[in-house]
Order: structure tokens, then C-alpha cells, then sequence
């Protein structure tokens, strides 16, 4: 399960950890497992500069701060990005929310973008309220990311 998105000329992937090597080269990851889900023999991403945000959620946690946090992550640097998590569906929750909230996707878009995530019912619901809430402040006219 692997979603790419575009906002504001910024490449951003959400993947999961197992095809992490198949990404094209990306500047910043963000790590959306929690320490538990990381194996202590993993080697860290190898490209040297590489930036690594830990971003640790769960469906049960995820919250507007994660999403905050995730934002100002995507505004600082030029990209791409890549965003993990073990299945990649918190990866995509993460991304689709921001693109959403960027772009202005309804919630059905942004869920048509990855099928999945409906089977998982707190990611989904947790997105469809996301852009629900924020619909009125979507689309920027400053130049916010």
C-alpha cells in the first residue's frame, strides 16, 4: 500500500516499512512507528543528510498536534517526503489529511485516494473529521503550506 501525492510542488509518499528501500531518493522520512514496532537491528535510512522526524502514533492517539507537527515537518524542507508506518495506512492517513487540507479534497477524495483505509475505521473516521473541520480553511491564499 503505497499513496504519492503532490501539494505545492512538494513530492510526498506515505509507505509502509517494507518497501522503504523501493521509494525513489527522499529528503526527509517521518517515522510514524512507535518504538515498540521498530526492530532493534534495523539500520537506520543510509543517504547521508538524510533528515529523520519520529512521529510515533496509533490510530487511537492520532490527533490535530500529530498533524500539526507533520505540517510544519512538510513546510520546512523542499522535499520529497517520505512518511512510514508499518502497514502504511497511519502513513497515509497523515498524508492524505495534509494534501486534503491543502488541496481542499472532500473527505470522499481523499479516502478514494486510498481504498484501504476504509477498512481501518478509526484512521478513516479520524481523516473525514479532519477535513470536515477544516474545509473552511483548505485552500491558502498567503502561500501557507
Amino acid at each position: 500500500m503505497r499513496v504519492d501525492v503532490e501539494v505545492n510542488g512538494r513530492k510526498i509518499t506515505a509507505a509502509p516499512v517494507t518497501v522503504r528501500d523501493e521509494v525513489e531518493p527522499f529528503e526527509v522520512v517521518l517515522d510514524c512507528r512507535r518504538s515498540t514496532e521498530i526492530p532493534p537491528q534495523e539500520a537506520p535510512p543510509s543517504p547521508e543528510g538524510l533528515k529523520v522526524v519520529r512521529l510515533p502514533l496509533t490510530a487511537e492517539t492520532l490527533s490535530e498536534q500529530d498533524l500539526d507537527q507533520a505540517r510544519r515537518e512538510f513546510a520546512r524542507g523542499a522535499g520529497p517526503f517520505l512518511v512510514l508506518s508499518q502497514t502504511g495506512f497511519r502513513a497515509a492517513t497523515v498524508v492524505l489529511a495534509h494534501a486534503g487540507r491543502v488541496l481542499g479534497w472532500k473527505p470522499e477524495e481523499a479516502l478514494a485516494r486510498c481504498p484501504g483505509l476504509k477498512g481501518h475505521p478509526q484512521l478513516a473516521g479520524f481523516l473525514t473529521r479532519y477535513l470536515t473541520e477544516h474545509a473552511d480553511r483548505s485552500v491558502r491564499q498567503d502561500g501557507d503550506f
